[in-house]
């Protein structure tokens, strides 16, 4: 049985991560299984992202959630060691200087080792980093750049290759095809080069790539973000009138009509459901604030 792999993407900052744990927090509160693979080293994350006292408040959730750090180099590794027969040869092969240099020049490798170790984990009823299996996979994709030219990479990889590479790049590019292989979820906040930049991805993941984003999380929103104009027009009309002079107010007012300005210019990205979740003001713990996205994100494809 495959696993979809949903895939929370976009520029760096934006909040990719507590959102790919968020979404995979509702669904280990629910007692699925969830793995949640990460392009950070699981040191650099917990530095981010503290997961301290889920245990203690919330302990179905922690048992069903794992997180793991997927390495394209140890990946890589894996693929040599896949497809050449002898450990003995395989062991060669990676101490040699000729592979050292090529996994730094040859274009793509790390990037292809990657994706199929993400193709093995939908796959795999169960393995050692969930030997019972599990039921919904969450990727926290790197930033935009790296991300596309990783799917860019593995989707083309079997153009200019022959032997167990090249099929394994025909595997791959019938895995990037598969409209129900990757639920992907681009995210941006309301700054302009945020916007600006998931909108361009949006554009390639659908025209260049054939990848369709399932919905665009505008997120960290004003929670004005959802009125209507109507409604905008008449709290600012109220709010300018009590507030005059204030310097404060003033930059208030004029930072939520920019955001809803960019707002708008989002909802423009070829037609693709737009989903606001609203910032917090404050919280306790982190935890307590993934907790806090978990319950917001419910409409987002695949939370149910």
């Amino acid at each position: 049985m495959v696993r979809p792999v949903t895939v929370f993407c976009g520029k760096g900052g934006v909040g990719k991560t507590a959102l790919s744990l968020a979404f995979a927090l509702r669904h280990a509160g629910e007692e699925r299984r969830v793995l949640v693979i990460t392009s950070h080293p699981l040191a650099e994350l917990a530095l981010s992202v503290s997961l301290a006292g889920l245990k203690e408040s919330h302990p179905v959730a922690a048992s069903n959630l794992f997180v793991i750090h997927v390495d394209p180099r140890e990946a890589l590794q894996g693929l040599v060691k896949q497809n050449v027969g002898s450990s003995l040869l395989a062991d060669t092969v990676l101490n040699s200087r000729i592979y050292q240099s090529l996994i730094e020049v040859l274009p793509g490798l790390k990037e292809v080792a990657f994706i199929s170790r993400v193709r093995d984990l939908t796959v795999q009823c169960s393995g050692p980093e969930m030997p019972q299996g599990f039921d919904r996979i969450v990727w926290d994709a790197p930033a935009t750049g790296h991300f596309l030219r990783t799917l860019e990479v593995a989707r083309d990889f079997d153009s200019y290759l022959s032997g167990p590479l090249a099929l394994l790049g025909k595997t791959l590019a019938g895995f990037l095809s598969d409209p129900s292989s990757l639920t992907l979820i681009p995210v941006a906040t309301l700054e302009e080069m945020a916007v600006d930049e998931v909108i361009e991805m949006c554009e390639k993941l659908t025209g260049e790539l054939g990848m369709r984003p399932a919905a665009l999380v505008c997120n960290m929103a004003s929670p004005l973000l959802g009125t209507s104009e109507e409604e905008w027009e008449k709290l600012r009309r109220t709010f300018s009138a009590e507030v005059t002079g204030s310097r404060d107010a003033s930059f208030i007012l004029e930072r939520h009509a920019i955001e809803r300005a960019l707002f708008g210019k989002l909802r423009l990205a070829g037609g693709i459901p737009t989903h606001i979740v609203r910032r917090k003001a404050g919280w306790n713990s982190d935890v307590e604030l993934l907790l806090d996205l978990a319950g917001r994100i419910g409409d987002l494809p695949g939370a149910h």
